[in-house]
């Protein structure tokens, strides 16, 4: 797998917290990041499936109509 190294700005009081509680370990920072686009992946696709499902109810009911 190839990695990529990233450079962050953040305030320095929040990197002192965040360092405290292990979230700067690059396991756990790749961690946090994959259940954030687990998350956005699947709000997506919820979205994506709403919008078909609006759409199928919309044509129904021009047939019934």
């Amino acid at each position: 797998m190839d990695t990529v190294e990233i450079t962050l700005r953040l305030p320095a009081d929040f990197v002192n917290d965040a360092e405290e509680f292990g979230l700067l370990k690059p396991e756990k920072v790749e961690e946090i990041l994959r259940e954030e686009l687990d998350r956005a992946v699947m709000d997506l696709v919820n979205a994506e499936i709403k919008a078909y499902r609006k759409e199928k109810r919309a044509a129904q009911n021009s047939l019934h109509h």
